[in-house]
């Protein structure tokens, strides 16, 4: 199958959520647009988009990311916060996972701590 890879995807909310892939080749401040919340098997999960693509299998077009998937949040925080602050550990390639990009619901700040 024939796979085109890109860089940024409009999500119906309007905002533009971006990859690692061209994020982490930027030479001046990147927009950090990359983390994404998802919405996957009635779970909210959070993830750094990798990059997007469309692939044709038999007749039809799929549109996924690559994404690495952030742990679990930290239970006691998020109670704490109230449900607010979700503290999660990034877990690199040992999360990697497709999705479809119809499950990213929003452009995220994941700020290291």
């Amino acid at each position: 199958p024939r796979i085109i890879r890109w860089a940024r995807l409009r999500i119906p909310n309007g905002q533009v959520a971006r990859s690692s892939w061209k994020e982490n080749t930027m030479t001046r401040m990147p927009r950090m647009a990359r983390n994404v919340k998802l919405h996957i098997n009635d779970r909210i999960q959070f993830g750094e988009v990798q990059f997007y693509f469309q692939i044709n299998f038999d007749e039809s077009v799929k549109t996924l990311a690559l994404v690495s998937l952030y742990s679990a949040p930290d239970y006691h925080i998020l109670r704490e916060s109230y449900n607010t602050l979700y503290s999660c550990t990034y877990q690199g390639d040992t999360a990697l996972v497709f999705v479809e990009v119809s499950t990213i619901q929003a452009v995220v700040a994941m700020v290291p701590h």
